[in-house]
């Protein structure tokens, strides 16, 4: 028996990375539920006790926020009822005491006023299953807001879905600022209380995360918090056709995540491509160890990430080009790998883990099988 060897964090394994119907401001696909239709029995603006709570919608002075001019009145909910309220502009949400467990890659460390949006999950440590997507664009106040794991906040801002046509997160349910609505004057806003400790990742339960290559999204229940998938599981896929990576080789042999036991798809996005010089976590491409010399990976203590949806849009020309540069299919995000016979486009998107570090997140072991 080959004894299973733990892939080296510094494994200088490189990969080229990553980079409908429109509403007013959400985004679905004819005959598609409302991505953010996460809780049963709930419809439009609902409360805890069952009606609506209203805020005086004030921004917090001692944070140096001044309330927007024409700002709409602020109902307060739960992460739970903001994802069922509609997706048009009307209603200002304010989340109370929401604790940040994630920090989008792209952002971390990054402040808002640097020119580009930073993003971040939440979850509502008093009801631990219920997560969000936060987009905090440079204006939206404070401007100088660093995003960091731990900060306990309130959010003010308004519910919508990302464009259909936005690169991996289209069709994410998310709380920002108005812009898509055509209205300049508001602005997200975050007051920070304090910190706290992040909750515990949610454990997943049994029959967890079957997509069935893409068709399906399940557990939405669970959408934008951390989860906690039991091992030791087995990469049962090291090239689905659902995470396809551009520029594409000749031979199409990239792709950006990989699926494990039980039907679950595992995005490589944020821990696979060359393990850095300056320092920074390590990183680990165990989908490119199968495919390049077989054998097999097994994480045995299982897998933790961000659980969210997932949509991939090619370029015009099919799928060649640069996805930073090339024009959009004017279709929109689809899931590759659920295209119906007719022609039609299959999924329009489907839910995955979204591991964000190699030393814990995805700590797996690889067998040769030689």
């Amino acid at each position: 028996m080959i004894p299973l060897r733990k892939l080296p964090g510094a494994a200088a394994l490189v990969v080229t990375p990553l980079a409908m119907l429109a509403g007013c401001g959400g985004w679905y696909m004819p005959g598609d539920e409302d991505p953010s239709d996460n809780e049963p029995g709930c419809a439009g603006v609902c409360s805890v006790d069952g009606g609506p709570r209203t805020d005086a919608g004030t921004s917090p002075q001692d944070a140096g926020m001044q309330p927007d001019a024409g700002a709409s009145p602020t109902v307060v909910m739960t992460i739970a009822e903001a994802r069922r309220t509609p997706f048009d502009g009307r209603v200002r949400v304010k989340l109370e005491g929401v604790v940040i467990h994630t920090v989008e890659s792209s952002g971390n460390g990054q402040r808002s006023d640097a020119g580009t949006p930073v993003r971040f999950w939440v979850v509502d440590p008093a009801r631990p299953t219920q997560g969000l997507w936060v987009e905090k664009s440079p204006t939206d106040l404070p401007t100088n807001f660093v995003p960091q794991v731990g900060q306990y906040v309130d959010i003010t801002g308004w519910m919508q879905a990302g464009a259909r046509d936005e690169q991996l997160v289209g069709y994410r349910a998310r709380i920002s600022n108005p812009r898509v609505f055509d209205n300049s004057l508001g602005r997200l806003e975050i007051r920070l209380i304090d910190t706290l400790p992040v909750p515990a990742d949610n454990r997943a339960p049994p029959g967890f995360g079957a997509a069935d290559g893409g068709w399906l999204r399940p557990n939405p229940e669970l959408l934008g918090t951390r989860v906690y998938v039991p091992g030791p599981l087995v990469m049962t896929d090291p090239s689905p056709q659902a995470f396809p990576r551009v520029p594409a080789l000749s031979n199409g042999a990239l792709f950006d995540g990989f699926e494990v036991s039980g039907g679950i798809l595992v995005s490589s996005r944020n821990t696979a491509g060359p393990s850095p010089t300056d320092g920074g976590p390590g990183r680990c491409d165990w989908q490119a160890l199968v495919r390049g010399d077989g054998g097999v990976v097994v994480f045995p203590h299982g897998i933790r990430g961000v659980w969210d949806t997932y949509t991939y849009v090619p370029c015009q020309d099919g799928g060649t080009g640069d996805l930073a540069t090339c024009p959009k299919d004017p279709a929109g995000g689809r899931v590759p790998g659920t295209e119906l016979p007719d022609g039609g486009l299959g999924s329009a998107f489907t839910h995955v883990l979204l591991p964000q570090d190699c030393e814990r997140d995805l700590a797996g072991v690889w067998d040769a099988g030689r």
